[in-house]
């Protein structure tokens, strides 16, 4: 199999700075799961939104739990197909906050018309994504309209947009990797966000040691 983003960038896939180039290149064959560790110096949640839409989305693993600064995290990549025969990528994220750990679920498919994004553990969202490559090698993503999976089929649009941005680069300096999150609303501005740095490292994982939650409680076959 093809890893998602090779398989979505094709030859662009080759101007990626050869550390997040590494990152991205494990599939469904490779044996092995890759895990990051590092801190979150910003995490943001929007107090315009209503607090239960906050809670339900969190409880879900879709959304951060709360705003707060230099927040640890672990996040796990873990590659397989589904039974569509789709390729996957699982990234579980771990915020370690003080008052306890809460998670960030999502999977990227390689689907049949480009790359989608299902966030939460039922899923319960689903971005578009338009993967490039910058200037410096980082990996940009960009969304299209966001759409609720439990409810109608259809994008939310104009005033109702949640559009993400995501962009993880290299640090030579620092020799580490940095990332970051946004949603963005036309009204309300900046939903969410969350930024920082990692190291990561490659760790063997057959199919059976994948962790559960890298799997969605319900297969769902829509892409748009």
């Amino acid at each position: 199999m093809t890893p998602v983003y090779r398989d979505i960038l094709g030859s662009d896939f080759d101007r990626l700075h050869p550390n997040v180039a590494w990152r991205y290149s494990i599939d469904s064959t490779s044996g092995v799961a890759q895990i990051g560790t590092g801190i979150y110096e910003s995490v943001f949640m929007t107090s315009a939104l209503p607090p239960p839409m906050i809670w339900y989305y969190a409880k879900r693993n879709a959304f951060p739990q709360k705003s707060s600064r230099m927040v640890p995290f672990t996040q796990g990549h873990y590659c397989y197909v589904d039974e569509l025969g789709r390729e996957c990528l699982a990234v579980l994220r771990s915020f370690d906050y003080t008052s306890g750990t809460r998670s960030l679920n999502s999977l990227l498919v390689s689907g049949r018309n480009g790359l989608v994004d299902y966030f939460g553990d039922g899923p319960e969202l689903l971005y578009p994504i338009e993967p490039s490559v910058t200037r410096d090698g980082s990996l940009l993503l960009e969304s299209g309209p966001m759409r609720w999976l439990r409810g109608p089929n259809f994008g939310m649009r104009g005033p109702f947009t949640a559009q993400m941005k995501y962009i993880e680069g290299w640090d030579d300096a620092r020799q580490r990797f940095r990332c970051d999150a946004t949603v963005r609303n036309p009204v309300i501005g900046e939903i969410l966000h969350f930024r920082g740095w990692f190291t990561a490292v490659d760790q063997a994982c057959s199919v059976h040691d994948i962790p559960d939650e890298a799997w969605p409680l319900k297969l769902v076959d829509r892409e748009r």
